[in-house]
């Protein structure tokens, strides 16, 4: 039988009152055994109760928080057992209750927290990897030999040579991640507890350290627990996954089965694309789509507006000689929405920190909406164009209540009480901490402090928003509604700079990746570019997310030409043909039917357009028909479609040539197509035709799918997600769609409707 490492027994845990406020935080009746050598996963929304877990098992809740004398029952009950020592314990002493136990057990059991600067005691790297092992009275020797082995495993052997005369504050985030680890790994610990250990790490980083982790647990005699939210990670090295939420255990499982698990999506990320895919193997053999092509454009990058920020030669030194940008060039215009990426000491935070006025003394150019910033006045006045969100929100947080970290910023602008009240509220509501607008910062989570941060800079509305490392310490839902809030503001008008290590977030979101090293530019362009690029990920430390890998496969099998970059995009390709269940037809008398219909609309509405544009193949039947009920003359088509030529749907639109002069328009165009299907043709035609005019564009079809992406200002009538149209003029496309698919219920349809001529057609 398995030998019990970690017992918590019927545990009961209540925050004390902080700063006024009462925390909502508790766990009642929890109990969790783990075992001797086994790999543990903990994972959870943001405030779930993860880093509770973990210090109430090292023993830092309760001993080191002040409760009320001889009131700690009302804060703590139950018996937390650790190698067969009780930690915590509440005992009764008269009418009073105490707590007993050892607390703290380092060095046998260890605890490395998610910020790295929270447990650096020294002055140096040196002693910070030193301290612990002299304490246990190690000799001289074994305590090199076991630093120089720690460094090793963690990816820091290269500043052995160094180590005596580094700080721990001219190490990047991720070094200083590395370094704590590292400390912990020296004094080879019985448990070792990993909060969010590598969340500032670089994606193969994190793979790296985790690995050497999980081989010292194979190789010795350690039990290992992780937090964690990264879902890949989580399913590649622990035995066991336990899910909290609010203070409970969800659940406790393997990784596997934890994340195919539909019914614990709220609680945790259960991946779309893991419900698709049992696993890789099985990737080709689902997908019977022979080898058709996906045609997805290419994108380029188009000036969206003049150039925000010009770089030209940067370099920087620190004061110890070491260089950290050696000659980075880099132009983002007015409105774009970058990823700024690389391996840990890059120099990403050394170059957003110049450009946002933190640091002095670099050589080059730089430049802000065309303005030099090495002249004193221009650099005085960053700050009100550009915002800078700190990697660690403790260098950014000062005020004592969360509203008043927001406001300050505000008043020092000149904001009035009752809008400074406004932008606070609709801020905090952003970024999801309306509940935490009168506590403390210093009470809040990791995860909430970097919200807040995140929310102080953009209260203020910067033209520019260089963001550091948004993400850490979030849980995915909550990362993906940061990006969701940057995005937004992109949309506004700001120009976004990300700096990120995960790599789901740059494939979903940014349209432009700028990978450094060494203080280097080394890759400008699109996250495509990038995944394909096996020889640059290696040599910058990336690795693509899951969706891209599995994509990638499609690819060198031949089914698809370009990437799949995200699970929805994923979805997207296998569902949508698979989601069709009914179908109807629509022929060429209710087309005319339709067609009047809608230019009577038209006329009440909108009055007479000057022009049709019309999406060929499937606009071109209705526009002509409205062309003549409206007397209009002047047609324009344009290609676009959302199926290859094969029926296939593509993960993008492709759009023809379209280079016609709109300056005569007086009234508006009108924009024509049959159905607003997934809405994304039309929305591709729209963005291309108000880049040539100004004039109002109304669009009209004669179907419309609630699920679509856009709504038709006219439209005749809406039909169900579900069902498939079938207009007569296309039946030829349609039985080739259905004969590539094996589609019976759709070629019985078809014969019913035309009679059987699917052998034509073959």
């Amino acid at each position: 039988m398995d030998e019990p490492i970690v017992e918590l027994k019927n545990i009961k845990w209540h925050y004390p009152n902080f700063g006024g406020m009462k925390s909502n935080f508790s766990m009642e009746n929890f109990n969790l055994t783990i075992y001797k050598n086994e790999f543990l996963g903990i994972t959870g929304a943001t405030g779930s109760g993860k880093s509770t877990l973990c210090q109430l098992i090292a023993g830092l809740i309760p001993h080191q928080i002040k409760l009320p004398y001889g009131k700690a029952n009302e804060y703590f009950d139950g018996e937390v057992i650790v190698l067969g020592n009780v930690v915590s314990k509440l005992d009764k002493k008269g009418n009073d209750y105490i707590i007993s136990g050892k607390g703290a057990m380092a060095p046998e059991v260890g605890l490395v927290m998610q910020d790295p600067e929270s447990q650096f005691l020294t002055m140096s790297a040196l002693n910070e990897l030193s301290l612990g092992l002299q304490i246990m009275g190690l000799p001289k020797d074994e305590i090199v030999k076991r630093i120089k082995e720690a460094l090793e495993m963690v990816g820091l052997e290269d500043l052995f040579p160094l180590i005596d005369k580094l700080h721990p504050s001219e190490l990047s985030g991720g070094q200083k991640q590395r370094l704590v680890i590292a400390s912990f790994l020296a004094m080879r610990p019985k448990v070792l507890i990993l909060d969010e250990p590598t969340s500032d790490l670089d994606s193969a980083g994190k793979i790296e350290v985790i690995e050497a982790i999980s081989r010292l647990r194979e190789k010795g005699d350690i039990t290992v627990i992780l937090v964690e939210h990264d879902p890949e990670i989580l399913k590649k090295f622990v035995d066991r996954l336990v899910v909290l939420h609010e203070g409970k255990i969800i659940a406790i499982d393997k990784p596997d089965n934890i994340f195919s698990n539909p019914s614990l999506s709220k609680y945790i990320e259960v991946s779309e694309i893991e419900t698709i895919f049992k696993n890789d193997e099985d990737l080709v053999k689902q997908i019977d789509l022979e080898a058709a092509k996906v045609y997805r454009p290419k994108r380029r990058f188009e000036k969206i507006g003049e150039p925000a920020l010009e770089v030209r030669d940067l370099k920087y030194e620190y004061p110890d000689g070491s260089r950290a940008l050696n000659g980075v060039n880099l132009t983002v215009n007015r409105g774009e929405f970058i990823a700024l990426i690389g391996q840990n000491g890059s120099g990403k935070s050394t170059f957003s920190k110049i450009i946002s006025g933190y640091l002095t003394k670099w050589d080059g150019e730089v430049k802000i909406f065309g303005k030099d910033i090495s002249e004193k006045k221009v650099r005085l006045s960053i700050p009100e164009t550009v915002g800078y969100v700190f990697q660690n929100p403790d260098h950014q947080i000062f005020n004592r209540r969360v509203d008043e970290e927001i406001a300050y910023g505000l008043k020092n602008i000149g904001m009035k009480e009752e809008e400074i009240r406004e932008r606070v509220d609709e801020t905090l509501n952003r970024v999801g901490l309306s509940n935490k607008k009168q506590e403390d910062p210093l009470f809040l989570s990791r995860g909430e402090k970097r919200r807040l941060a995140l929310a102080s800079v953009i209260a203020m509305r910067p033209e520019i928003l260089i963001v550091d490392e948004p993400t850490t310490g979030q849980d995915y839902r909550m990362s993906r509604e940061i990006m969701e809030i940057l995005l937004e503001l992109n949309r506004e008008g700001s120009t976004i700079i990300v700096i990120t290590h995960d790599m789901r977030l740059v494939a979903e979101y940014c349209r432009r990746v700028v990978v450094m090293k060494r203080g280097k530019l080394i890759f400008d362009g699109t996250p495509e570019k990038l995944f394909e690029n096996e020889e640059l990920l290696k040599e910058s430390s990336l690795l693509p997310p899951k969706a891209v890998q599995l994509s990638m496969k499609l690819k060198e099998s031949g089914i698809i030409q370009d990437l799949l970059l995200s699970a929805k995009e994923w979805l997207d390709f296998l569902k949508f043909e698979s989601e069709k269940k009914r179908y109807v037809l629509l022929s060429f008398d209710s087309m005319k039917f339709y067609g009047k219909k809608l230019s009577e609309e038209i006329l009440k509405k909108y009055g007479k357009p000057d022009i049709i544009i019309y999406i060929e193949r499937g606009g071109m039947v209705i526009a002509r028909l409205i062309s003549d009920y409206l007397g209009v003359k002047d047609m324009l088509s344009i290609r676009a479609s959302y199926y290859t030529d094969e029926g296939v749907p593509s993960t993008h639109v492709t759009l023809g040539s379209f280079d016609y002069n709109l300056d005569d328009i007086r009234n508006y165009i009108l924009l024509v197509d049959d159905i607003a299907d997934t809405g994304k043709t039309l929305e591709a035609v729209l963005d291309k035709i108000k880049k040539l005019t100004t004039k109002p564009i109304i669009v009209c079809t004669v179907a419309y799918k609630p699920h679509s992406e856009l709504k038709p200002d006219i439209f005749a009538y809406t039909v169900d997600n579900d069902t498939w149209v079938v207009f007569e003029y296309e039946e030829q496309e349609t039985r080739r769609a259905f004969l590539k698919r094996n589609n019976e219920i759709g070629l019985k349809f078809m014969e019913e409707a035309f009679g059987k001529k699917e052998n034509n057609y073959k």
